[in-house]
Parts: structure tokens; sequence; C-alpha cells
């Protein structure tokens, strides 16, 4: 019978047998050195551990749990010489933002709704003033020959007014030919008047008819004692300058409310009347509201007709003085669009067909026919006044110059609304960020910057500027209420 070894060897291959002889001949080697024990044996040997001195009294003893982590001298409050440093103030967390409740449609007793440091009296006696003079006077219509002098015009130190406590955000002159009278409103729906040759009698009242910003201020030119002022509170109201000390804000418009209470915000009165003596009221939903002053002095009725005219938020509306039944508009979603509003008459939420649409880079704050109707100016957020001259049809509009302006106004400053001069079709003016600080003037034809408009008075950015109809006097307005009234030099 055959042992295991041999049985074991013949089961295993010619490399495994090769390697068994190697391993035994290197194991007769070692032996044939006069190495006793064999590597195997020494590989079993226990290593003695090699005591050292003091190491049985000097153990070091196990953390029971992980040490604090160490702080900063930062994050302890202290200083680099490690005293206390005051406590920081803690901030309360903001309350969430609750909108202004709108106010009644209840007329508005203008005394009564007097604010600031005017008392219900003194806004009586402004009103009983105003309504002796020549505010109900229909001006005369301005002709290409009344182009403003810029260079006669100057703000005297008595010309400059705070008619409001905030921003504003809006600004009319009355069209009156011996009473030069101011409108302006600011964020928080407050009204200021400003009777610039009322010397100290009363000079400025100031009233709060709406709840939040006065977006827009117009005085009717076919009913020139009105002062229509428009609110981000979704009402129009109408005072009547020429109604003594007694006159109220009468509510001519309010914009419907849905389920939720929500309601579009109004941003705009167009400068003149329209086809049918009306006027554009430009909303946030993309909708116009075409509001004749004369046939709504209720709120609403066969005076009011709305029409949707971009899917976005609308920023202002101008009709021509050429063409009444032209309106441009101009929106949110880049674009000015233009309109015979004789077409309108759908349903509001339908949105009627432009005779053209100019694209531009951002969203545009602001447009205005010349005063011939030839040309249209705009203002961009993309750091251009643009101007479009128009052809024979009323939808042949095309650029014609467009002049690079700084029109980043930011948060805190309202934002700039280019104007033509008035009675001129080539001169542009338009508030400014420069240095020193005035208004900025163009020629329309090539983009080229004439003069500024500057006076050692003025030491603020003026956004808004409004003009007077017949007289050399124009009007700017800044972000802290005041207003500054340049005028010929006495």
């Amino acid at each position: 019978k055959c042992s295991s070894a041999q049985r074991m060897s013949t089961s295993l291959s010619a490399y495994e047998q090769e390697r068994l002889k190697n391993i035994a001949a290197n194991k007769a080697a070692l032996v044939a050195l006069g190495i006793e024990q064999d590597v195997a044996s020494i590989r079993t040997l226990k290593t003695q551990a090699r005591t050292v001195k003091g190491s049985a009294i000097n153990k070091k003893k196990k953390a029971s749990s992980v040490p604090p982590r160490t702080k900063s001298l930062r994050q302890q409050n202290l200083d680099t010489d490690g005293n206390a440093m005051p406590d920081k103030p803690v901030v309360a967390t903001p309350d969430p933002v609750v909108r202004q409740p709108r106010k009644p449609s209840v007329p508005l007793d203008a005394a009564k709704v007097s604010t600031g440091a005017t008392s219900a009296e003194e806004a009586a006696t402004f009103l009983a003033r105003l309504g002796e003079g020549s505010i109900r006077e229909a001006p005369a219509p301005a002709s290409r020959k009344t182009k403003m002098d810029l260079s006669s015009l100057a703000v005297a130190e008595d010309d400059i007014a705070k008619l409001v406590p905030e921003r504003i955000f809006s600004l009319a002159v009355h069209p009156s030919p011996t009473k030069l009278l101011v409108a302006a409103g600011d964020t928080w729906g407050r009204v200021g008047l400003w009777d610039v040759l009322a010397g100290d009698e009363t000079p400025v009242v100031t009233f709060e008819p709406h709840s939040r910003p006065v977006a827009g201020m117009r005085f009717a030119a076919p009913l020139p004692h009105l002062l229509l002022s428009c609110s981000h509170d979704g009402a129009v109201r109408a005072l009547d300058l020429g109604g003594g000390g007694s006159s109220a804000f009468v509510e001519l418009y309010r914009a419907p409310e849905d389920p939720d209470g929500d309601y579009a915000m109004l941003h705009a009165l167009s400068r003149t009347a329209g086809e049918g003596g009306a006027l554009a009221v430009c909303r946030t939903d993309g909708l116009v509201t075409l509001l004749d002053p004369r046939a709504a002095p209720g709120g609403g009725g066969t005076g009011v007709h709305t029409q949707r005219v971009h899917e976005k938020k609308v920023f202002s509306a101008d009709f021509s003085a050429a063409k009444p039944h032209l309106l441009a508009t101009a929106s949110l979603d880049r674009t000015v669009c233009l309109w015979d509003v004789r077409a309108f008459g759908g349903a509001g939420g339908k949105k009627a067909k432009p005779l053209a649409t100019l694209e531009h880079g951002l969203s545009v704050t602001a447009a205005r026919f010349s005063h011939s109707g030839d040309r249209l100016l705009t203002t961009c957020n993309d750091d251009l006044l643009r101007v479009f001259a128009g052809g024979k049809a009323d939808k042949d509009w095309a650029l014609q110059t467009a002049i690079k302006h700084n029109n980043k106004t930011g948060r805190y400053i309202t934002s700039f609304q280019a104007e033509w001069l008035r009675g001129s079709d080539e001169t542009v003016v338009c508030g400014s960020l420069l240095h020193p600080r005035g208004i900025d003037v163009f020629d329309a034809s090539d983009g080229s910057a004439a003069e500024r408009l500057e006076h050692d008075n003025v030491t603020s950015v003026v956004s808004l500027i409004a003009q007077h109809p017949t007289q050399p006097v124009l009007v700017a307005s800044n972000s802290g209420g005041k207003c500054f009234c340049w005028r010929p030099e006495e």
C-alpha cells in the first residue's frame, strides 16, 4: 500500500512538488550553517516587552469623555486683551409686512386729511385762497413758438420747498397763467401742494388721501381746477381746487378686488386726454383704464373702460397731442406698444392688437410723444434714452437715436422719466446722477449732450421733471420730498 506522503505527492502538481523540494533544500542549508532552529520555530517565539522605568506610576489616564473644544476670544466676546466686550444688540425678528388698508370710497374732506404740521384750519385757508384765484382758468394752448429758454432759468433760495415727507413718486404743475401751483405725491399716500408765489402765507400744505404710493399726478386739461391722483392702493381721486375750504378728495375709480382681497395697483396717469377726453390709467396687471373725469364723478359708470395692452405691469401711457386716438404704453415686458384706442372695445381680459411694438433691452419706465406727435421718447433701464420717428401711417415707427444715459437709480431714488422740452421736438431733458447735480439736456437728432441745467442751490439728485405749459417754469423733485423751481431771475 502507498503511504499518505506518496499519495499526496502524486496528487500535487509538478510546480508544487518542485516548491517542496526547494523548501527542504533551504532547510538543510540552514542546518549545515550551524543554525539549530529552523525559521518556523523562530517565528513562534514570543517577544518580551521591554519595561520602561517609571512607566508603572506614570500611566496616562484614559479620558472618560471627550474634552470640550476651545473657543477663540471672538467667540467668547472678548477683545484682544481678554476684556469683555459690550453685548451685541439682539435683532428682533421683523414682523410680516401687512398691506395698508384701502381708504373708504366716500369723499375725504381735504382739510380733515391734512397731515404733518398742517392743521385743518390752515389747509382750509389754503384751499379757500386757491378758490378765489384763477385756478379755474383754462390755459392757452401751447405752440411750437413757446419753446422754453433754459439759459434764463435759475433756482432762488425761496424757490425750494419740501412738499411731502418721503420720496416723491409723481409731480405736476398747474397750467394757470397767473397762479404758480406745484403738486407732488410721495411713497405713503401723501399729496403736497405748493403755492410758489404765496410768500410766507402758508405756501405748502400736505394731505393724505391715499394709503400707498401716489404714482400718478395730473391736472386735467379740460378741467384745470381738478387735481387727479392715482395710487398703488388702486384708487383715482380728484380734488376740486376751486371748491374753497370745503373741497374733498372724491374717488373717481377703484380697482376691483378678487375673492382674496387683492387688487391691481395703479402706476401712472397719461399727461393729456385722448380720444373723447379720457385719461389713461396704468395698472400693474397689464391693463389700462380709460377714465373720463367728466363722466365718472362717482367712481365708475359710462366714463370707464378697461383694456388689456400688455401681459406685465404698465409703467406709463401717453396720448399724442396731434392724434388723440394714438396711445403709447411702456411696460415691464421690455416693449413700448402703439395703440388706436378707437379699436378698443373688447373685454378687459382680451388683449387688443397693437399698431406697432417697439422692442427694448429691459423694462421701460416712460414713453412721451413730442409736441408735434412726430417723435416718441422712451426711458429704459438698459441705460438708453431712445427717440423713435413716426411715418405717414400710425404703425410706422423706426428708431432714430439712442442716447447713452445712466438710468440705474437704485432702490431709494425714483426712476428717471425723460421729457421733451416744452414746445420742442429737438430737445430732451432728464434727471441725472452726475456731479454737480442738475438736469441733463440732449439733442434728440444726434444724441449729443447740450449744456446741463445746474444751480448751486440744487445739491441732490432730481428724478422727475414737470413744466408749465405756457410760462418759463420748470420744476424738478428729489427723493427727500423737495421740489426745485427753475424760473427766470427777477
